[in-house]
């Protein structure tokens, strides 16, 4: 009998280095692939506005310092409310007689700006209040405890307290 002689050739190498990538893909997959090490969380009080418009005034009083926000997404507690300021809802429109923008008031209807205060955790990015992250131009659905409403953050500022 003769014996075989085992030889490696370039398919060998190939089908060796599918199956060494398909098993790092799994480590990752099944360890969460997340190797960055947090060695100290940044938390800062902060200040948030959002701006709700074009409001049914009936809504008016129905937001009140101290009621607790909550996400209508991710079902997560963003904050508690330390300031309400109602507007009047003007709309832009275009006179074509006069060939100018004129202002006009919608009657029955309001701008709520909400401030929130959160401990939030600091990161390049963003402020992240339970794990939403709070930006300047991101839209948020919020539920309060009387009312529901869907608007954008104006304003975030870091407070002085920890």
């Amino acid at each position: 009998m003769s014996k075989r002689k085992i030889r490696f050739n370039i398919i060998d190498l190939i089908i060796i280095l599918i199956i060494v990538a398909a098993a790092f893909v799994l480590v990752k997959v099944f360890t969460g692939g997340n190797n960055d090490i947090v060695t100290e969380t940044n938390y800062k009080k902060i200040q948030y506005v959002i701006e709700i418009q074009n409001v049914e005034d009936r809504f008016d009083g129905s937001v009140k310092k101290g009621d607790a926000v909550q996400d209508a997404i991710e079902r997560k507690s963003i904050g508690t409310v330390v300031g309400v300021q109602s507007s009047q809802f003007e709309r832009i429109t275009f006179d074509y007689d006069s060939g100018m923008e004129t202002v006009s008031v919608v009657e029955g209807r309001i701008v709520l700006n909400i401030t929130i205060e959160a401990t939030a955790v600091v990161t390049d990015r963003a402020f992240t209040v339970d794990g939403c992250e709070i930006r300047v131009g991101e839209q948020y659905s919020v539920i309060l405890p009387e009312f529901y409403g869907i608007g954008y953050c104006i304003k975030v500022t870091e407070t002085d307290q920890k």
